[in-house]
């Protein structure tokens, strides 16, 4: 929940044009949040998730590119691990200590890799490669090499 706060008040703090509708959503999402994990619906938790990359497009607005946004990024992903982990730990025996550490660690360099990688995204994007059909293809390639990668990890593992 902290995380989640955090991100949404850094959010809100951030915001020039619409901080109190802003404001508004960010509180939503960390109630939402809240009652998720409290209640125990798995299901609900990617909804509060989703309000908050809202709260940061609507913060951004028509403005250039954030270079802040792998950071969002890495932080939802992480407030997203972590509220499933509590779900995880609900009902069972706790673990050993050691076990617990290594999912922690786990969890914190996950999301440092998101962030890491959202980075090495930007910093393509910044690339001038040119222009024409030869690099409309190769994108065209890798968005279809992208979704292969990700139905293959959706893919149900027996």
């Amino acid at each position: 929940m902290l995380g989640a706060a955090g991100i949404a008040a850094v959010v809100v703090n951030a915001s020039h044009s619409y901080r109190p509708e802003v404001g508004v959503v960010g509180i939503v999402a960390v109630v939402l949040l809240a009652l998720a994990v409290a209640a125990g619906f798995p299901s609900l938790i990617p909804w509060p998730l989703v309000l908050l990359a809202g709260a940061y497009v609507w913060k951004i607005g028509g403005g250039a590119v954030d270079q802040w946004a792998p950071v969002y990024a890495g932080a939802l992903l992480g407030v997203a691990e972590l509220a499933y982990w509590s779900l995880e730990l609900r009902g069972r025996a706790q673990e050993l200590e050691r076990l617990t550490e290594r999912r922690a660690g786990l969890i914190v360099a996950l999301a440092v890799g998101g962030v890491a990688f959202g980075g090495l995204v930007f910093a393509a994007t910044a690339l001038r490669i040119g222009s024409g059909i030869s690099i409309d293809l190769l994108g065209a390639a890798a968005a279809v090499g992208a979704l292969a990668v990700l139905a293959s990890v959706a893919r149900a593992r027996p």
